[in-house]
């Protein structure tokens, strides 16, 4: 799977993303709202589990694995 971000957005998420595992405040401005959901719509055209009935069962295999994988 290949996510697409413009320059602007890819910036703009690190420094979300830096600031939620620094701890400090998570989300300072609607612009990284507006990423975050650039890439919510891009994972979910790619994932067709998302509408599933047992999603649920999907993303607690997917936390394990990655727990397990880390």
């Amino acid at each position: 799977m290949k996510i697409e971000l413009t320059q602007a957005e890819a910036l703009v998420l690190h420094d979300l993303l830096y600031r939620i595992s620094d701890g400090t405040e998570a989300i300072k401005d609607l612009a990284e709202y507006y990423v975050l959901w650039t890439i919510e719509c891009q994972l979910e055209r790619e994932l067709v589990i998302p509408g599933a009935d047992d999603y649920s069962e999907f993303i607690e295999q997917a936390r394990d694995t990655v727990r397990n994988n880390y």
